[in-house]
């Protein structure tokens, strides 16, 4: 069934020089469509004169993944399908990411499955509550998630990344900060409290000092993002290409 679109599901709050931007789409878990995907890189792009963005989201869920049936076997889907439904997408977001001079800092509440895993750790710093669970589990139905895997595998040790993805089941708040998923796990009473005091010390460092560590956790790692993201299209083309 497809679901209506509806550039309202992402929310953005300016308050001096931190903007708010949130997940709103409670009914569905704040499952991602391609085009909320699409809206969330452009809400980044137009926080890039903010010295801090949080990401957080309404709900009981931070977001239980993308709103995205694989195709059934026989579906005769190609590498240009994958690249354009699959990826495409999803590299926008990442790119936008990518862009952000500012420290983006995520607050988790509730499961943050498949891309939700993926927000929270893209995010440069994470706070999540103490039942909150993170899992990659599209293994369960016959997806290999190496597009989501792709910016993971410079913030996750591989280890732990791969037990997250073949053992395909949710893992809890302190497994997630073993695993570098998160920074810091607070209790739920607390979350907005921590969150606050999180984002004002950010802002009481001198902005071009912030940015430079920012520039440096992003561009020291060894992996090459976008080419890791094209690669795991390619392995999922093949995959579902051949049922």
């Amino acid at each position: 069934m497809t679901t209506p679109e509806k550039t309202s599901w992402i929310g953005c709050d300016v308050q001096g020089d931190v903007a708010t931007l949130r997940l709103q789409r409670p009914e569905a878990n704040n499952r991602l469509t391609n085009a909320m995907a699409l809206a969330l890189a452009a809400a980044l792009d137009a926080a890039r004169d903010s010295r801090v963005i949080v990401l957080r989201a309404q709900g009981t869920d931070f977001c239980l993944g993308r709103d995205m049936a694989p195709p059934p076997p026989g579906a005769g889907v190609n590498a240009a399908d994958v690249l354009r439904d699959d990826a495409a997408p999803i590299q926008a977001l990442y790119d936008a990411f990518g862009r952000c001079r500012s420290p983006v800092v995520g607050i988790v509440t509730g499961r943050a499955w498949g891309i939700g895993l993926v927000l929270a750790t893209r995010c440069d710093l994470t706070l999540c509550e103490e039942d909150s669970s993170f899992a990659l589990r599209e293994l369960e139905r016959g997806i290999p998630p190496c597009i989501a895997m792709a910016p993971l595998l410079d913030r996750m040790p591989a280890k732990a990344l791969a037990h997250l993805v073949f053992g395909a089941e949710p893992i809890g708040a302190r497994e997630a900060l073993a695993a570098g998923i998160v920074g810091r796990v607070v209790e739920s009473r607390r979350l907005q409290t921590e969150s606050d005091a999180l984002v004002k010390r950010l802002l009481s460092f001198p902005a071009p000092a912030v940015q430079a560590v920012k520039q440096f956790l992003a561009t020291a790692p060894r992996h090459h993002e976008p080419n890791a993201v094209l690669y795991g299209a390619s392995l999922l083309a093949n995959v579902l290409g051949s049922r």
